[in-house]
C-alpha cells in the first residue's frame, strides 16, 4: 500500500506541474473528480481493467464512457495508467492530486459537527471565519448533526481540532469541579 501511495504521490506531483504550466489546472480537476467518483462507484472496475483476462476490446468499451468526452489530458493519463496497469490506484492518484491543488488554491476541507441541522448562511459564517484563522482562500465544509454534543459546534480539518461544544464545556467543569 505504501507503494501505491509513494507512485500516486508522483503521478499527482507530476500532473500538478503539466497542468499549471498548460493553464488547465481547475477544469482538469473537476474532469478527474469525475473520474474519481465513476471509480469509487464501480469498485470492481480497477481490477477488471487490469485482470490479464480482459481484452484490449473489452477494456476500450469499459473506458469509453469514461474517455469519449475527455480531455486529451485525461486520455493520455489513461494511456499512462494501462501502461503501467496502475488502475487500481486511479482513487489514491486524484486523491494525492486534490491535497496538492487545494494546497497550490489555499483551500481546506473540514467537518463541522453541530447537535441541530446549520443553514447555509450559518455554514458561510463558519467557512469564512474558519478560513480567516487558518489563512485559506476558501473551506469547504462537510456537515453532520449528532445531538449528543448537546450544542455549539466541534469543527475538525486536517491539522485542527476546535471543541466548542456545550458537551465539552460541561467536561470542563465536570473535571474542575472534581479535581
Amino acid at each position: 500500500m505504501t507503494d501505491n501511495i509513494t507512485s500516486a504521490k508522483k503521478y499527482a506531483k507530476a500532473m500538478l506541474e503539466v497542468l499549471k504550466e498548460q493553464g488547465k489546472l481547475d477544469e482538469e480537476y473537476s474532469e478527474l473528480v469525475s473520474v474519481r467518483q465513476i471509480f469509487k462507484e464501480n469498485p470492481s472496475l480497477a481490477s477488471i481493467l487490469e485482470s490479464s483476462q480482459t481484452n484490449a476490446d473489452q477494456k476500450q468499451s469499459l473506458l469509453k464512457p469514461i474517455l469519449e468526452n475527455g480531455s486529451d489530458f485525461l486520455i493520455n493519463l489513461f494511456n499512462l495508467i494501462e501502461e503501467y496497469q496502475r488502475y487500481d490506484e486511479v482513487t489514491t492518484i486524484v486523491d494525492e492530486f486534490e491535497k496538492l491543488y487545494n494546497k497550490e488554491n489555499s483551500i481546506v476541507h473540514a467537518d463541522v459537527t453541530s447537535a441541530t441541522e446549520l443553514d447555509s448562511d450559518q455554514q458561510s459564517k463558519i467557512a469564512d471565519a474558519f478560513a480567516k484563522r487558518v489563512g485559506a482562500k476558501k473551506v469547504v465544509l462537510d456537515t453532520k448533526v449528532d445531538d449528543s454534543i448537546i450544542g455549539g459546534i466541534v469543527l475538525r480539518s486536517e491539522d485542527m481540532l476546535i471543541d466548542g461544544s456545550v458537551k465539552a464545556r460541561i467536561e470542563k467543569v465536570k473535571e474542575l469541579l472534581l479535581n
